[in-house]
């Protein structure tokens, strides 16, 4: 900003020198160089002249793009170099991997539980003899709490880390 405003100061008064010139050699009367001068139009700063230029960005077509993956785990946004799969950061080392064509995997697993009564008392349990904490379950928690383990003996369901018997 501050160059284009200073080219342009420069650019009026390189101008209005070369006219003073041109001035000078057609009239030699001393009131009529002084109005000349006292009238030269002033040099105009607009709202343009002050405004930030915005920046071009460079879009990369997908198929031009690093093969590198960033520490944030999205692709590199930068082009690729001519005859490599990486851009010239890239090209030194991937530390964080490559990006692959393949989704992700999912990390989770659906798990079925159903109430059993023990004790009198209802707890959600699994196949996996886990016992889950209800209000995980009821408000439907991605990854609820287990708060112990049952046993089924003959039939009969206990928990011993809750019902010690002795």
């Amino acid at each position: 900003m501050e160059r284009r405003i200073n080219k342009k100061v420069q650019n009026h008064f390189h101008k209005f020198k070369n006219d003073l010139l041109e001035f000078l050699n057609t009239n030699n009367d001393s009131n009529m160089i002084q109005n000349y001068i006292i009238d030269y139009k002033c040099c105009a700063i607009n709202k343009t002249d002050l405004q930030k230029r915005k920046r071009v960005k460079n879009i990369v077509p997908l198929c031009d793009k690093c093969c590198a993956k960033r520490a944030n785990g999205e692709q590199c946004s930068r082009r690729k170099r001519e005859g490599s799969e990486y851009c010239g950061t890239h090209i030194k080392g991937i530390p964080h991997g490559r990006i692959s064509s393949k989704p992700p995997k999912k990390t989770h697993k659906t798990v079925q539980v159903w109430i059993q009564e023990i004790h009198g008392i209802s707890y959600y349990i699994d196949k996996f003899d886990n016992v889950y904490d209800h209000h995980d379950i009821v408000n439907n928690r991605k990854d609820p709490k287990i708060i112990a383990k049952y046993t089924k003996e003959n039939g009969v369901y206990n928990i011993p880390s809750l019902f010690n018997k002795k």
